[in-house]
Parts: structure tokens; C-alpha cells; sequence
């Protein structure tokens, strides 16, 4: 719950009171939320695993539709909820020197969609919304110029790592709150949390930097190798392995 940490607190410790303390293991998908809930339930038995990339998710050749040639693309992946913080990406564009230029996508569906609109109103460009399946993200991907994630809370997002599997460089919010900051390669892939100014500069930046953002994008599809779903996997099957291991010593040394 956004807004209210002595709720989050209590839930925190409910499921570890309720659940939690029972399990061999406890699977975390980034050290960020490992962090988050140890230090409200104290250690565990952690293991931190990506919930993986899907191989499809990859560069490739995708070129711009006709009717957005000239335009700069900016993607955004995700559900439509108010911790996404569109609103701090709608306002950015307004305040850009490319705003006439600029083309926002915001690939996904939620509860914030009418918000969104009513946000977006005078840009010069409606945002494109709306659910794509795979095939079609990835292509959008691909012909994005850039990816923005201005979420103030999130564990993992997947979404983010899949444009970077892409080559698509991201600019992402700083905020405390989201595993996502900790997947920038530079402070030039942050801007501050809530910050439409700032995240306005980081946009002109990357749209006048044409020559350093393939640069970036080279980096970011060999850090993303990381993240492949096949490797998570694997690390998934180990930790089994660890955890049925374990509980047979513990028999053994019982008997």
C-alpha cells in the first residue's frame, strides 16, 4: 500500500507469522525486496533468483510504422496503476525541447487508464495505449527510442529488463522503494523520483546523444544476459536440490 507503512509493516509480519517461518526457503526476486522483508522478519533462508527474461525478448530488426516516422518513441511497459507514476512522464514530455516530437506508448491496461488520458490531453501527440502481445511488444521494442520506467514501487519489472534485453537503453526513477534503480548502468539512466524536470533533461539528453545511447545499448544487452529465464531456471532447480538435500541430512542425522 503505497502510502501507508504500518500497514505494509503489519502485512509484513502477518504472512511471516502466518507462513513464512514455516518454509525451508524463500525464494526473492531481487536482493532489493530480500531487504525489504528481512528487515522486518529478520533473516531467512533467501535465495535471490530473476523471475527471468524469455529468450523471444531479444534485438532484431524492427522498423518504424509510417505513421510515427519523425517521432521519437518513448515506451512504457505495465499496468496502469497509480505507483507507476505515468503522471511524472506525461508532465516530462510537456516539458521537453522534443515535446512536438515525442510519441509516448504506454504498452499495458489498468485501473489509471481514464487518468492517463485526461493527463495527457494537450500533448501534441496522443499517447498510444493499450495490451500488445509478445510478438508485437517486441517489435515496438525495437523501434522504440527509448524506454522510460518512472515507477515509485516495484520489486522487480520485468518489463524494464525485457527492452533491456532488447537494446533499448532505459531512463528509471531513483526511487527507494523499486528494485528497478539498481539496473542503471549510469546516472544518466536515473532521474529523481517524482522529478518531471529532471526526467525532462534525461530524455533531451538521450534523444541529443545518439552516438552514446549505442553505446549504452550495446552495454545493456550483454548486462542483461543475467536475467535469461533459462539461467533462472537452473538457479530455480539448485535451490531445490539445496532445500531436498538439507531436509535429508536433517532425517539422517535424526535417525
Amino acid at each position: 500500500m503505497m502510502d501507508m507503512p504500518v500497514a505494509n509493516l503489519l502485512t509484513y509480519k502477518f504472512f511471516y507469522r502466518v507462513l513464512y517461518r514455516y518454509v525451508d526457503a524463500i525464494h526473492y526476486p531481487t536482493q532489493f525486496i530480500r531487504e525489504v522483508f528481512e528487515h522486518h522478519a529478520g533473516e531467512t533462508n533467501g535465495y535471490v533468483i530473476s523471475n527471468g527474461v524469455h529468450k523471444a525478448f531479444k534485438p532484431r530488426l524492427a522498423p518504424k510504422p509510417k505513421n510515427l516516422d519523425g517521432k521519437f518513441v518513448i515506451l512504457f511497459t505495465g499496468r496502469y496503476s497509480r505507483e507507476k507514476s505515468h503522471k511524472v512522464l506525461i508532465d516530462a514530455v510537456k516539458l521537453s525541447k522534443y515535446k512536438d516530437r515525442i510519441q509516448l506508448v504506454f504498452a499495458g491496461d489498468g485501473p489509471q487508464r481514464d487518468n492517463i488520458i485526461k493527463r495527457s490531453a494537450d500533448l501534441a501527440n496522443a499517447p498510444i495505449l493499450g495490451f500488445h502481445p509478445r510478438e508485437e511488444l517486441i517489435d515496438i521494442i525495437n523501434y522504440a527510442d527509448l524506454y522510460v520506467h518512472p515507477a515509485e514501487i516495484e520489486i522487480e519489472a520485468i518489463s524494464c529488463l525485457e527492452a533491456m534485453s532488447c537494446g533499448l537503453v532505459p531512463v528509471i526513477a531513483d526511487s527507494r522503494r523499486s528494485a528497478t534503480r539498481h539496473f542503471a548502468l549510469s546516472e544518466k539512466n536515473l532521474f529523481k523520483c517524482n522529478d518531471a524536470k529532471d526526467l525532462a533533461e534525461k530524455i533531451d539528453y538521450w534523444l541529443d546523444s545518439p552516438d552514446e545511447k549505442e553505446r549504452c545499448r550495446t552495454q545493456y544487452i550483454e548486462y542483461a544476459k543475467r536475467f535469461d529465464f533459462d539461467y533462472s531456471m537452473e538457479q530455480m532447480e539448485s535451490m531445490l536440490f539445496d532445500i531436498i538435500k538439507a531436509n535429508d541430512e536433517k532425517k539422517t542425522r535424526k535417525s
